[in-house]
């Protein structure tokens, strides 16, 4: 769009100095202008160079287009379906995140997010990686972000954005419209300072089926004298190593300043990881913009492990565990059971 209004520009200027000289013509004769240079030829040489301009506005505008053909067949969506349990019981709910290239190019270093909401609420990626180091050309990726999204029981109406450089290295962003814009150059930054943070993105802060209500309840515990480890311990993954002899005294003295930030990843659908930000400036902040993402300095990681009825626990604190780090003795081939039944 940007292309046709220079080129409605030109074209508009070229007229209006045609008409001038048009209206001006006249009263040239009547004076017996004379000069080497001949009128028309005036005319002509003014209608050459507009003519000339426009084919190089159009022509660049086609190399631009061609530049962005790749990105625009780069996208993602999400598949939000309702399927019959196998035993004929109920209906679950089967949410799918898309990420799709369709071009003949590789695309790079794509970043996903969930938006849930009508005000788009942004989750985060959820069960896709973040980055997605390459989407090879002709491929589609598809992640299940139906156990993520337990968290947030009233997130309806799902839509993915995605961030990606084509092999040229321009940053595109895919919003949760469908639009493509050009964002290189551009840089994320945090907002000034709220009270409060977005419950929104936090999620049910009552439900154990959220990563974030386990971590806040152990922090909270953690940080209060009276209460009684054991109580705590509850919250922790039995099959992690260590957890039986740990000093929760210490534990708390290293997460000393440290509080989660609102969004959640998901290393897999079983795996949640939820980020400890030890910068006391950056509470009740958050990222705005788009573009290049902000990394956190100083951090720490929650990882938990999803037990199919007592909902998340905790299986490590300080580095993020590894995927096929964690076991989960046989339960990921139990059903999930968030309400009970």
């Amino acid at each position: 769009m940007k292309f046709l209004k220079w080129l409605f520009w030109i074209l508009l200027v070229v007229a209006f100095i045609e008409l001038f000289i048009w209206k001006l013509l006249p009263v040239l004769q009547r004076l017996e202008w004379q000069t080497t240079w001949d009128i028309w030829a005036i005319l002509t040489a003014i209608g050459t160079i507009g003519a000339t301009v426009t084919s190089l506005v159009l022509a660049f505008r086609a190399w631009a287009q061609e530049r962005k053909s790749a990105a625009r067949l780069i996208s993602a969506w999400i598949t939000d379906d309702h399927v019959a349990k196998p035993d004929g019981s109920a209906y679950e709910r089967k949410v799918q995140l898309h990420i799709a290239n369709e071009s003949n190019e590789p695309a790079f270093n794509a970043m996903a997010s969930v938006h849930v909401g009508r005000e788009h609420t942004p989750l985060g990626p959820l069960a896709a990686p973040s980055p997605i180091s390459v989407i090879p050309p002709r491929r589609e990726h598809v992640y299940d972000i139906s156990v993520p999204l337990l968290a947030h029981s009233g997130a309806w109406l799902p839509k993915a954005s995605l961030t990606f450089q084509d092999p040229s290295g321009k940053t595109w962003l895919r919003d949760v419209d469908g639009s493509l814009r050009n964002v290189s150059g551009k840089k994320q930054k945090w907002s000034k300072p709220r009270n409060e943070p977005d419950e929104r993105q936090i999620g049910d802060q009552d439900s154990f089926f959220n990563p974030l209500t386990t971590v806040l309840t152990f922090l909270a515990g953690l940080r209060d004298p009276e209460t009684d480890n054991d109580n705590l311990k509850v919250l922790l993954a039995e099959q992690a190593p260590g957890w039986n002899d740990v000093d929760l005294a210490a534990v708390q003295a290293d997460l000393e300043g440290f509080q989660p930030t609102s969004m959640v990843d998901y290393q897999a659908p079983r795996i949640a990881r939820v980020k400890l930000s030890g910068d006391r400036s950056l509470e009740g902040r958050y990222v705005v913009g788009d573009g290049k993402h902000i990394e956190l300095q100083k951090l720490k990681f929650v990882t938990l492990t999803l037990h199919p009825e007592k909902g998340w626990q905790i299986f490590g604190i300080g580095d993020a565990v590894p995927t096929d780090r964690i076991h989960f003795g046989g339960s990921l081939n139990e059903e999930i059971k968030p309400y009970g039944g």
